[in-house]
């Protein structure tokens, strides 16, 4: 078989595996986001009985109706986005709003026939290891038993919102705190002064939403960083950041240096950056260091006109509120300063967390960080796999990768290094992560800037890669979800026929 030249696999013929091989086993599924649906239909494909849960009425984890919020859009372009076998609409915007994101996951779920194995609005309260597998007890009192549990609750699940001292008193003058993804609306802003904090992409795209309808939006990051633009110096970031090209540049700052002292030059001109005291403090590479935040159309436009306020480098001391004082909600700064804040959007980040598990503990490191190996096999619990655990440029990608993985363990159809070998791996990996993003991975869960060199480990353990002549182009161009669809599409053929 000549891998370079065709997209079969020898995932079936791999010998030494980590897992005894196994079909038609009950798989169970926690989390119906994008690795999750990737999941489903990949071990629904190969032969096994899935049954996948969700807390929210419907598909889609961060796309889900009930965690959009003013401004949502796509940061990738659908080209990126898309399943590779399952091409968004080509009349649709590059950048598709969250309500088209949402109805394309669930045309993926409706097209691969994946309804019967989704039990959304149910809630996975506790995963008890047994000697045959997995006892779940459901929000509804449910227990149901499975052979092998995949996790797939999403590393943005959980908004962390900080304790703000004062915060009973901020609500009852009527304040208001909401993560983005936790039901917030334009009306909540109407007539009040909104304070987000943040930086990130949730932090900019509420911003820029709500100033439209907001008495007055203040930005309070408490740290800057790189927004990338969508097209700079001629090139589309994407053409860019995801290639192999530019995983090679971002993965050797040191040895670039210069590449990106021009690129940092033509940004800070093009976004105007320097009358705004907005230029942050890092290198321009950081861009890709933990994650990539594209900047939201006519941001910087607005805080040049006045209806965005950024307080850069702050963050909120306390919250207050109450007729001893101007009887209305206020936020105070750590430097003192005091904002009206009838609304406060804390777009502040999520927490990584499996409190469904029973013993979650053995699963991290000392500083908090899964230990994973390729981001998907803990080192000692048997029968128990991660999806979507490997956050990158090319999620969906990076998800369908991850789906294949776990299907050809199953199988018993991967040669994987002795468990001493890949603890000294993830150890390794989760230190370089570590100094390479100030600790800021997602406990661990970052791949960037290798998204592609990421899904080519994977592709790897099951002796398999994509085409020279894909590989090739993928130097020179962005990497293009359909890419994909040949290497992928056989792996999963070459697993279910090998069944």
């Amino acid at each position: 078989m000549d891998t370079n030249s065709s997209p079969s696999t020898a995932v079936a013929r791999a010998g030494d595996s980590t897992a005894a091989p196994a079909r038609n086993r009950r798989i169970a599924v926690i989390g119906a986001g994008i690795a999750g649906l990737a999941a489903t239909k990949v071990l629904t494909a190969v032969g096994h009985e899935v049954v996948t849960f969700d807390v929210e009425p419907d598909v889609g984890g961060v796309w889900c109706p009930t965690r959009h919020y003013p401004g949502l859009t796509t940061q990738n372009t659908r080209m990126t986005y898309e399943f590779s076998d399952h091409p968004a609409p080509s009349s649709w915007p590059d950048y598709p709003d969250a309500a088209q994101w949402h109805s394309y996951l669930r045309g993926y779920a409706d097209r691969f026939d994946l309804g019967a194995s989704l039990r959304l609005g149910t809630g996975v309260t506790l995963a008890k290891p047994t000697a045959d597998g997995w006892d779940l007890r459901l929000d509804n009192g449910d227990q149901v038993e499975a052979a092998h549990l995949v996790v797939a609750n999403g590393v943005f699940s959980r908004p962390l919102i900080p304790e703000w001292p004062g915060a009973d008193a901020y609500a009852e003058a009527g304040g208001v705190v909401k993560a983005p993804s936790q039901g917030l609306t334009l009306a909540d802003a109407r007539d009040r002064h909104v304070v987000v904090v943040g930086y990130g992409k949730s932090a900019c795209d509420t911003a820029m939403a709500l100033s439209a309808i907001a008495d007055s939006v203040t930005l309070v990051p408490r740290r800057l960083f790189w927004k990338a633009a969508k097209n700079l110096l001629g090139k589309h970031f994407e053409d860019v950041a995801i290639t192999r090209l530019g995983e090679a540049l971002f993965g050797n700052p040191k040895v670039f240096g210069p590449v990106f002292g021009v690129l940092s030059r033509a940004t800070i001109k093009q976004q105007g950056l320097a009358p705004l005291d907005l230029i942050p403090p890092g290198r321009f590479e950081e861009i890709l260091s933990s994650s990539a935040s594209l900047a939201t159309d006519g941001f910087f436009d607005a805080v040049r006109a006045g209806r965005i306020t950024v307080r850069r480098d702050r963050s909120i001391a306390e919250l207050r509120g109450g007729a001893d004082r101007t009887g209305r909600p206020e936020a105070v700064l750590d430097d003192g300063t005091v904002l009206p804040a009838g609304l406060i959007v804390a777009a502040t980040g999520f927490e990584q967390d499996v409190p469904f598990l029973d013993n979650s503990s053995s699963l991290r490191a000392p500083d908090g960080a899964f230990e994973l190996f390729r981001n998907v096999l803990p080192h000692q619990t048997p029968n128990l796999t991660f999806a979507g655990y490997n956050t990158s440029l090319v999620s969906s990608l990076s998800a369908e990768a991850g789906a294949i993985w776990i299907a050809a363990h199953l199988a018993g159809a991967l040669t994987l290094p002795p468990t001493a070998q890949r603890q000294a791996q993830v150890r390794a990996d989760l230190a370089a992560r570590a100094a390479q993003t100030r600790g800021k991975h997602a406990s661990g869960t970052v791949v960037l800037p290798r998204s592609l060199g990421n899904i080519d480990k994977l592709l790897g353990d099951l002796h398999a890669v994509l085409p020279r002549r894909v590989r090739m182009k993928q130097w020179s161009r962005r990497s293009f979800s359909t890419d994909f669809r040949e290497t992928f599409g056989a792996a999963v053929r070459e697993l279910r026929s090998a069944g």
